[in-house]
């Protein structure tokens, strides 16, 4: 009778080893086919959820048109961890550089003071460059890029005062930091998660023009002749883009550009989930950078360019 008691014992300790080594090996896996909150489990089902496992990811919509006189760049301002919407303001567009290197013969002012009509100094611009770039992917990740970038060619000014890179100069440059493994920026592995527009104006081929660099994920260069698009919602507006004849983008003026590239980003929120919010417009020229926001339902203005000048002559972009 003992003998048999013992027997049933061992047999039920021996089942309950076999399920407890199963439920581990599954939930060391993550394979459960049923929910569990134990904290064991817990640090394997965070990654699966996207509101607490997802990078901030900035799946957007960026628009950058070539017209007669510069460029005009534009994107959304909706950033989003998952499916959730962890910004409805934020700037994708950061300006680089802008700048103008100048030759001079005199000095044109002594100790702060006004110099006289004999010693006033007399200029030659020698080069001009206006560059910002359009950012989509990983926030931290291009947000890291962009200021990288600026830091290295403003030090180079420093070092230099006559020096001004050229638009192709800096997007080789953010080519070169996006080959670069991630883990010199952080632990993470991999690749930089980062679609770029680098874009502006330079006069450093003797005529002044707008350029604009494509850089995909990985550091793929690509030179854009009359426009280009990039983030989730550019598929949206690429068969758009197709239809108009690109010799005519050139020959915009500013206004009609500006109304070209607001009506693309409006069209991309009303369809693509994960652009949303107001647009902003960069407009870049010889005279430098000017800014706009728009929001994309009326195009009613709601701020003007920081410490700039102010953008005039608008035409109604909803007409």
């Amino acid at each position: 009778m003992l003998s048999r008691r013992r027997s049933v014992r061992l047999g039920q300790f021996s089942v309950a080893i076999i399920l407890w080594t199963t439920l581990h090996t599954e939930w060391a896996s993550g394979t459960r086919g049923s929910p569990d909150f134990s904290p064991s489990s817990y640090q394997f089902t965070i990654p699966k959820i996207p509101f607490t496992g997802a990078p901030i990811d900035m799946g957007t919509t960026l628009v950058a048109i070539k017209y007669s006189g510069g460029v005009v760049l534009g994107a959304d301002t909706r950033t989003s961890t998952g499916g959730y919407v962890s910004n409805k303001l934020a700037y994708k567009i950061n300006i680089l550089l802008s700048t103008t290197s100048s030759n001079s013969n005199s000095n044109n002012l002594l100790d702060g003071k006004e110099s006289s009509p004999q010693t006033t100094r007399t200029t030659t611009p020698l080069a001009t460059t206006s560059c910002v770039i359009c950012r989509s992917g990983s926030a931290a990740d291009t947000q890291w890029v962009a200021t990288q970038t600026r830091h290295k060619f403003l030090t180079r000014q420093l070092e230099r005062p006559t020096y001004v890179p050229s638009i192709s100069q800096i997007a080789h440059y953010i080519r070169h930091l996006l080959r670069q493994p991630k883990q010199q920026v952080s632990s993470s592995s991999g690749p930089l998660q980062a679609s770029l527009i680098c874009a502006g104006y330079d006069d450093q081929d003797g005529c002044g023009s707008g350029k604009i660099y494509a850089i995909t994920p990985g550091g793929s260069l690509l030179v854009e002749d009359h426009f280009c698009v990039s983030g989730s919602g550019s598929t949206l507006l690429l068969g758009y883009l197709d239809s108009l004849d690109p010799t005519e983008l050139t020959s915009y003026n500013k206004d009609e550009a500006v109304a070209l590239v607001n009506k693309l980003l409006r069209l991309s929120i009303a369809r693509d989930g994960s652009s949303g919010g107001l647009v902003r417009i960069v407009v870049v020229n010889k005279d430098g950078v000017e800014e706009l926001t728009v929001q994309p339902d009326d195009t009613r203005k709601l701020g003007e360019k920081k410490g700039g000048a102010k953008l005039e002559g608008f035409v109604d972009a909803t007409q």
